[in-house]
């Protein structure tokens, strides 16, 4: 009787104990996982690595990167015009380096895919606004602007020659530089003694061979009857181009100051914004005819403050890229 309470107690201990050891062999099984994970350790960095290299580097550190990468198309470097990562290179993590995480964390990485890449369009013979609108539309940039006088493109601001050449395969946002055409070549003479002429025979005999006269001075000369010229510049046996404006001092006293030519300050600020030149262009129309006395590019913004001579009523306009921006009347 004694024995079998005895072994009773036994089989009910024995089975306490079988099933505590598998309780707890379970607890640890579930516990152990979380006690490795606790320890903390900090992310490498692996910008600008090789996906390989990535590898290599996370493995060393006791972690692992996430199976799905991301591709994305690298930016562009401003100077070089090239991208930043080449493809291939690792252009973002997360978590960045140095942040301390758990060791059964992934890290995620995005490659590079290079940059988007395009032909260049041929915009030699267009107009510089058809060059522009064909290199914006295949997400392309002026870059920088030169001019010549050229003879086998006559037209100003025709587009002579491009930098990188047509078909040439450039990143999207890249630069094409452009030479643009000033026009024919100006014929080139010497210019002549005018000195002891008549102011109107000498101004007739100018125009009618495509030169301007810009300003008539008249002062007295003690010497010279009224209407002989005094001096003249460009002076004797410059090389002078046709269109270009001569300047006369003739003797006179009987002229009011109009007709003399008074000088008159153009007043006019160029803002320039982005990296986009501007051509600007004053034309004065008066007494002595018309006449452009600035045709330039602009890179940067510039205060223009410059005196010219006007005879008599004028106007005075001003173009920004072809477009008029301002007139003035002056009487």
């Amino acid at each position: 009787m004694i024995y079998n309470i005895l072994n009773s107690i036994f089989k009910i201990f024995f089975s306490l104990f079988i099933i505590i050891n598998c309780v707890g062999c379970f607890v640890v099984f579930l516990l152990i996982p979380e006690w490795i994970q606790t320890e903390d350790i900090i992310t490498p960095s692996l910008i600008g690595e090789t996906h390989q290299n990535a590898m290599s580097i996370v493995m060393k550190a006791g972690l692992a990167l996430d199976n799905q990468i991301e591709h994305k198309t690298s930016p562009i470097e401003h100077k070089t015009q090239k991208a930043v990562y080449a493809k291939g290179i690792v252009m973002a993590q997360s978590p960045l380096s140095k942040t301390k995480i758990k060791r059964s964390k992934l890290i995620r990485i995005v490659l590079s895919s290079g940059a988007e890449m395009n032909s260049v369009p041929n915009v030699v013979g267009k107009d510089i606004q058809a060059a522009e609108k064909k290199l914006q539309e295949l997400q392309f940039r002026r870059g920088y602007v030169t001019t010549v006088y050229s003879n086998q493109y006559p037209k100003e601001n025709t587009v002579i020659a491009q930098a990188p050449l047509a078909n040439t395969v450039l990143q999207r946002s890249g630069a094409v530089s452009l030479l643009l055409s000033l026009g024919a070549r100006p014929q080139v003479f010497e210019m002549p003694n005018l000195k002891g002429m008549l102011v109107n025979n000498v101004r007739s005999i100018l125009e009618s061979h495509g030169f301007k006269i810009q300003s008539v001075d008249y002062v007295l000369h003690p010497e010279m009857s009224q209407g002989q010229i005094i001096s003249h510049q460009p002076a004797m046996g410059t090389l002078i181009h046709v269109g270009q404006q001569v300047n006369l001092e003739v003797s006179g006293s009987h002229r009011d100051q109009n007709k003399r030519g008074i000088f008159y300050v153009i007043r006019y600020d160029v803002l320039i914004v982005g990296d986009k030149p501007k051509h600007l262009e004053i034309h004065i129309e008066d007494e002595l005819g018309k006449r452009k006395v600035v045709d330039t590019y602009y890179e940067s913004s510039m205060k223009i403050r410059k005196p010219y001579k006007i005879s008599g009523n004028a106007r005075i306009s001003i173009y920004e890229d072809g477009q008029r921006v301002k007139h003035q009347e002056i009487k």
